[in-house]
């Protein structure tokens, strides 16, 4: 394909040629969004992960222009709007990074150059969230007693090639896990502050820890944009990301709306934040957020959580405060995309099961010493039948 090819077939993507998405597991795939992983770092050095034959066969077929099972979700995107906050897919997004000097470069299946860096490296994380698991949070793994071994030695095989060729990078996103609990980030960020304080910063954080040597060196750059996992507020909001305190979690958003201007909110939208997450979006546009700060994403997995489990006199009740909350919304920005996603994924019906959403909040408050049945009041409502 000619360069002005790369930019208009839908088969195209950057990643497999600029991009490595690193697992907790040691997984590592071309980006977050596709299901195919590429290798593990725990039993082929990375370098050789990028090279492989699985990533050589993904390239082919991107320049023969085959659309990709692999690839669907972003496909997917690009043809329906309807249940996704972005307005343009990670495919289109890298795309639009491009440089002059990229585009000479995707005519061959070997080449490869270290653009874009996507590290989770460790499952480290002091929560819990309700809708996580073991394989992205230690503290969840420590709760089922099922600690996670790192293979410390193919991880700094990995981080060796990462730190060899961060003069290329011009993206970084860090998550995890808790990006800011993670040591290995402050090496990274150390060294390519010396390379190139320039290149763009992502991180995305639950906020719990700020002020360490981590988020002090992150003040240095330039380009940094936070994404802060937030649900709900109080005591929902301690439940849901159990770990977290809510009196700390203002506090240090308030230090992080003094020190850096790129901010933004990731909701994870279920049947415990069914008007939560309303009341935190609420809450953070009386701090002066502005209406392009908020993504709220549906949760399919664990099926459990599920915000559809709710009785369809309650979700109609949902959809009348979403819809007075649409109204106000701008069209141009994403809390309306948001709003307008929750609007269509509550009325795509499931089979109902809120019963087992009761058997799974037992479960977790026996093992966690908690009672949410003081806590989620109307929800429990449901339960007694009223």
């Amino acid at each position: 394909m000619t360069p002005k090819e790369y930019l208009t077939k839908k088969s195209f993507c950057t990643l497999p040629w600029l991009g490595v998405y690193i697992q907790p597991d040691g997984g590592v795939r071309n980006c977050a969004i596709t299901k195919t992983t590429i290798g593990n770092i725990n039993t082929q050095p990375l370098i050789d992960i990028l090279h492989n034959d699985v990533n050589q066969n993904i390239k082919k077929d991107m320049l023969e222009d085959v659309l990709h099972e692999r690839c669907s979700h972003c496909h997917g995107l690009e043809k329906n709007q309807k249940f996704s906050v972005n307005s343009i897919s990670n495919r289109v997004w890298y795309l639009k990074t491009l440089t002059i000097k990229d585009l000479d470069f995707f005519d061959k299946t070997e080449n490869y150059r270290l653009k874009m860096l996507d590290l989770r490296w460790k499952n480290t994380c002091n929560f819990a969230c309700i809708y996580c698991g073991p394989d992205l949070s230690s503290s969840w793994a420590n709760e089922l007693n099922l600690p996670q071994h790192i293979n410390d030695t193919a991880l700094q095989q990995s981080l060796d090639y990462i730190y060899d060729n961060l003069s290329t990078v011009d993206h970084i996103y860090l998550a995890g896990g808790e990006p800011l609990m993670i040591k290995e980030n402050l090496v990274l960020l150390t060294r390519i502050k010396k390379i190139n304080p320039e290149v763009e910063i992502r991180i995305n954080t639950n906020l719990s820890l700020i002020n360490n040597e981590i988020y002090n060196l992150l003040k240095t750059f330039k380009n940094v944009h936070w994404t802060v996992s937030v649900d709900g507020i109080g005591s929902e909001f301690e439940y849901v990301r159990y770990g977290g305190v809510w009196s700390q979690f203002v506090t240090n958003l308030q230090q992080l709306q003094q020190d850096f201007e790129k901010i933004n909110f990731n909701s994870t939208w279920c049947i415990l934040t069914a008007h939560g997450v309303l009341d935190c979006i609420d809450f953070l546009q009386n701090l002066g957020f502005h209406e392009n700060c908020f993504i709220v994403n549906p949760l399919d997995d664990p099926k459990v959580w599920h915000v559809g489990h709710l009785p369809n006199l309650a979700l109609s009740k949902l959809s009348d405060r979403i819809k007075s909350k649409l109204t106000g919304a701008n069209t141009n920005y994403s809390l309306y995309n948001s709003l307008t996603l929750m609007l269509n994924y509550i009325s795509t019906p499931i089979e109902k099961n809120i019963k087992a959403t009761f058997n799974e909040l037992t479960k977790i408050d026996l093992r966690r010493k908690l009672d949410s049945s003081k806590i989620f009041t109307e929800l429990y409502k449901l339960k007694e039948g009223k």
